[in-house]
């Protein structure tokens, strides 16, 4: 069967649900038990395949594979999925029509085939068609083509991110050495101008924040700011606990994951979303919360075809990580997950599997920053139970997600310190002495003042899994 037949036979009912790289499922194969297991099975093929077909690239040469990338570098691929659809079709059918023409036609053949891929919304399913559908010399051209993309992409993210405007740049530093006697290296902040002390490097809005569970009803469910007694509040219509204290944060909840997490109090007292909400309230553990509108909202970017080269799941996936044993909880965790998400975002019981959820856990809880908006320093709260990056000026009342601020470095010394000067979720990068171009920013992830080297970096190693060097750690060592 041809290519193009495979294809026309499926792609009008794929999901447009993206999660990450987001793998959209046919809804009909995706309650196909049998092809579930084929499915994974055949992921696990196509990556040894992908390493076979790399060897028969010596009949097709480096240059060739740039020259095909470097002729639809600045093409504009469509972003809707109706446009999608049909561009990927036409391409498939080109491709079709050239290979058999003759190997004269392969390399033009193997763009075409290419560029179906860019646009197919499940591409490891249209790897594994291709692999069976078409010429194994114009396959090792795809899979070349697809490889050097692949690795283009990696190179090019640090050069892109952060954005200039933001004053720093990732930087690599050396981290010690293994056992072996290895370097070991780690990403850093460094800053690409001068600052003197009290000025402001740079200020960035979370990717996800969530608020401590108890504030709800008197803090901004959006952007965690205090709502003071004669300020109206914008209550959600749906839920009796969630407020905003603007239509605009209403809006970009709702936009972003609220219109899908809302326990909709007043429709279902046994909605799945609430079971969800429920947990996070009487544990008072945000991450798997976090997780959940994190994934919405990469629905969210996905409908926006916005056609930015990297998305949220890019920025995630290059972060440091602590490495957690499952355990009952994690169960717990990932099946209120996928009961709260899972009649709104097809696919999501295929895409939560248990090594996935541990790294995004691993990710979330090694990068998250606590947040101190406006509450009373003297207020009573009880200290959340994840580890938070927290040196604060006053009480925690939520947590954030940062792109950038992820890469900074903690030092029982640190040159820079986070505020939230407008009293929400925003983060300021603030300057404590006068800081020159290419110096590391280092922030404190603990209080060091009155505390003895061993007893930071017990903390540190038990919350970080890292070994403080800092030089205050080194000369009181």
């Amino acid at each position: 069967m041809k290519t193009s037949t495979i294809v026309a036979s499926t792609i009008g009912v794929l999901a447009v649900a993206t999660i990450g790289y987001a793998l959209y499922f046919d809804s009909k194969r995706r309650n196909d038990p049998e092809f579930r297991r084929k499915l994974k099975k055949e992921r696990k093929r196509v990556q040894k395949l992908a390493k076979e077909e790399a060897n028969k690239l010596s009949t097709i040469t480096t240059q060739t594979v740039e020259e095909a990338l470097a002729s639809i570098k600045d093409e504009d691929f469509p972003t809707s999925m109706e446009e999608r659809e049909k561009f990927c079709m036409e391409q498939l059918s080109a491709g079709e029509s050239l290979f058999t023409q003759g190997p004269e036609n392969y390399g033009t053949a193997a763009i075409c085939f290419y560029k179906a891929l860019k646009v197919y919304p499940a591409p490891a399913e249209l790897v594994m068609v291709y692999q069976k559908t078409i010429p194994s010399e114009v396959f090792a051209l795809v899979m070349g083509m697809l490889s050097k993309d692949v690795q283009s992409k990696q190179e090019k993210y640090y050069t892109v991110f952060p954005p200039k405007e933001m004053n720093v740049k990732v930087d690599e530093k050396p981290e010690g050495v293994t056992a072996e006697g290895e370097k070991v290296m780690r990403r850093g902040l460094a800053a690409t101008k001068s600052f003197s002390a009290g000025q402001t490097i740079y200020s960035e809005a979370p990717v996800i924040s969530s608020l401590e569970p108890s504030l709800e009803g008197d803090f901004c469910h959006y952007c965690l700011k205090q709502i003071a007694g004669e300020e109206p509040s914008v209550p959600c219509a749906k839920c009796r606990d969630v407020v905003f204290c603007s239509e605009k944060c209403k809006t970009m909840a709702g936009q972003e994951f609220h219109d899908i997490l809302c326990t909709k109090d007043s429709e279902d007292a046994s909605s799945p979303e609430r079971s969800l909400s429920e947990y996070t309230k009487v544990t008072r553990k945000l991450v798997p919360e976090m997780l959940a509108k994190f994934l919405v909202k990469m629905v969210h970017e996905e409908s926006l075809n916005s056609g930015a080269e990297y998305n949220s799941f890019d920025h995630m996936e290059r972060l440091r990580y602590l490495e957690i044993p499952p355990s009952a909880e994690e169960e717990k965790e990932m099946s209120l997950l996928k009961v709260a998400l899972g009649s709104n975002i097809p696919g999501i019981d295929e895409f939560i599997t248990e090594e996935r959820y541990m790294l995004m856990k691993g990710r979330l809880l090694y990068n998250l920053y606590g947040i101190s908006t406006s509450l009373d320093p003297q207020h009573e709260i009880e200290s959340l139970p994840e580890r938070l990056r927290s040196v604060r000026d006053g009480p925690i009342t939520g947590a954030g997600f940062y792109r950038v601020s992820s890469y900074l470095m903690h030092s029982c010394e640190p040159n820079v310190k986070i505020t939230f000067s407008d009293k929400s979720h925003t983060l300021s990068l603030e300057a404590i002495r006068e800081i020159k171009e290419g110096e590391e920013l280092v922030v404190g992830y603990i209080k060091s003042d009155k505390v003895s080297t061993e007893d930071r970096r017990l903390q540190l190693f038990m919350n970080y899994r890292f070994r403080c060097m800092c030089p205050l750690c080194e000369t009181t060592d």
